[in-house]
Order: C-alpha cells, then sequence, then structure tokens
C-alpha cells in the first residue's frame, strides 16, 4: 500500500495542490499529515484527495476546534500523537517539536516506522529496524538548510519511502 505522507504545509495554498494531485497520481491510498497545517482554511484543500486523511497537529495549529469543525469531515484528527497499523505497519506519527516522542518511538523497537514533521528537512532514514521519515516542508526556504519543497510516498510492501520534490512556482 502507498501512503502520502506531508508535514508543514504552512497555508501554502497552491502547493497543497500540488501535493493533492501528486498523491492522487500515485494512487496513494491515504495521506498523513505530520502538523503545522496553521489555519484551518488550508486544510480544507485537501477535500480534493481520493482517499482518507489522517492528521496529527503541530506547534502551529492553534485552532484546532475549528479544524475539526471545519475539515472532521474528511480529517481524522489526532493531538500530538498517532499510532495506526496498516498493511502490517506499525507506524507511530507526531509533529517533531515534543522530540522526546520521537526519541522514544525510535528507540522503542514497537514501530516499523515514524513520521514526523517540525525541521523542515526532509529526510529517509533508519535507525535500527525503524524507518525515520521526515517528508520536509511546502516552504520554500526557511534557511539555509531548508530549502526546497517535498512531500513523500511510503510503501509499506518494502518499509521505505521517496521523497518527492514539488516544482519552484
Amino acid at each position: 500500500m502507498k501512503i502520502g505522507v506531508i508535514s508543514d504545509t504552512h497555508d501554502q495554498r497552491l502547493r497543497i495542490l500540488e501535493a493533492i494531485d501528486i498523491f492522487n497520481e500515485e494512487k496513494v491510498e491515504l495521506v498523513i499529515h505530520c502538523g503545522d497545517w496553521v489555519a484551518p482554511f488550508s486544510a480544507a484543500r485537501f477535500s480534493a484527495l481520493k482517499c482518507q486523511i489522517k492528521a496529527v497537529f503541530g506547534n502551529n495549529d492553534g485552532d484546532r476546534i475549528m479544524h475539526r469543525e471545519r475539515n472532521g469531515s474528511f480529517v481524522e484528527y489526532h493531538d500530538e500523537k498517532m499510532e495506526i497499523a496498516v498493511e502490517g505497519r506499525r507506524i507511530f506519527v507526531t509533529h517533531g517539536h515534543l522530540p522526546q516522542l520521537v526519541e522514544n518511538a525510535l528507540k522503542s523497537g514497537k514501530y516499523d516506522a515514524v513520521f514526523s514533521g517540525h525541521t523542515h528537512i526532509a529526510h529517509v532514514k533508519n535507525e535500527g529496524k525503524t524507518l525515520w521519515l521526515n517528508p520536509g516542508t511546502l516552504v520554500d526556504e526557511t534557511n539555509e538548510k531548508t530549502k526546497g519543497m517535498s512531500i513523500a510516498v511510503y510503501d509499506t510492501a518494502t518499509n521505505n519511502a521517496e521523497l518527492i520534490k514539488l516544482r519552484q512556482l
């Protein structure tokens, strides 16, 4: 099963639409958002996805009640963390602004994959037997380390992920 993974969308309306197009073209069956949507109106754009979306909140998602009221019909929201099992894979999801959650999940040995965001630095790496994925951000430049926008597609069959760069607008 292919899972789309996205984080730190920060109200980037046009880039959200590009990411949705990619996820739909890739025929992902689930999208995981690792937080920092920011405004509830930006999450509404995800209604164009052709699959379910599950999400955690980040440190810039202040109005959680409004997110749930406006978008709860198509987004399954969780607070700071989420544990899911998909196609035999155990996955832990958090935004990353609480680094102890990420560290504990990686060290626990309970998960096949850990998805987090927050740093805006995309990576796919292994920590022991656990895949650690940060899909990056939709912000084109946060600082010297975070130039470029990306999302990811995770494959449950291989327990691996591919980073996909978005085009500059």
